[in-house]
């Protein structure tokens, strides 16, 4: 299930270009305290795996980007999209934001309206488009034993069964952990664009674009709920399926 948020500021507002971190606070702070300390610190966990089972969209309005300061001005119309196929995630964080609003950082927007949408999967093959970008990535370990990220583009072997196991366990948790699925496929439509975020000092690597998934149409419905590929609930891997 999707929420699209609009939000609302009399004046123009800032925010700095790597801004998923203040998105994932005001998400956490606008939850119920016992079910945030829930998804923060423990989460759905499958094969050892821990999920959130929610994403979220890049901030999209017009805006102008400041380079001396690295911060992102935003007018006055913004609008954000969570996806989730927890009902108490949609349930508890449409209610408080409708009753106080948001505060991004230092700033406190007005809530003008939500509006909440369901893209029902019935096809073995969909379109989709990122509303954040997709990360796929392993933490390896260098010869000295220390551990290190290495993070994969579209059309690698590994980006596509990290991206694939990844749904698998998803799949898991929402519909049965006994549950057997086959791999799902992912290939870019045309070019895609690689996007450098700095997320708490930490540099992620991930991709924007248009891609078709083909496999189970669960797998595919856990991609549109849940999100596609890693770090979902750090604002990445946020998509919308396209009609044709």
């Amino acid at each position: 299930m999707y929420i699209t948020i609009t939000l609302q500021s009399d004046v123009p507002w800032e925010i700095p270009v790597n801004y998923n971190h203040l998105l994932q606070a005001a998400i956490y702070r606008h939850l119920s305290p016992e079910f945030a300390d829930f998804l923060h610190n423990q989460g759905y966990i499958v094969d050892r795996r821990r999920f959130t089972l929610f994403s979220f969209s890049r901030l999209m309005g017009p805006h102008d980007y400041i380079p001396a300061s690295k911060m992102l001005v935003f007018q006055n119309k913004v609008q954000l999209i969570l996806s989730s196929p927890i009902e108490r995630f949609i349930r508890e964080i449409t209610q408080v934001l409708l009753m106080e609003g948001i505060r991004i950082g230092s700033h406190c927007l007005r809530v003008t309206s939500i509006q909440t949408e369901i893209f029902k999967v019935d096809r073995s093959v969909i379109e989709i488009e990122t509303l954040s970008p997709v990360v796929a990535y392993s933490t390896l370990l260098r010869p000295d034993g220390r551990k290190y990220t290495k993070y994969f583009y579209p059309g690698e072997k590994d980006f596509q069964r990290i991206i694939s196991d990844n749904l698998v366990r998803k799949a898991k948790l929402i519909y049965g952990a006994n549950l057997a699925f086959a791999p799902v496929s992912i290939n870019s439509i045309g070019d895609f664009r690689k996007q450098i975020v700095l997320y708490k000092n930490t540099i992620i690597e991930a991709y924007n674009g248009r891609f078709i998934l083909e496999g189970d149409s669960r797998l595919l419905q856990a991609a549109v709920d849940a999100g596609l590929g890693g770090k979902n609930s750090c604002g990445f891997g946020c998509i919308r399926p396209i009609s044709r």
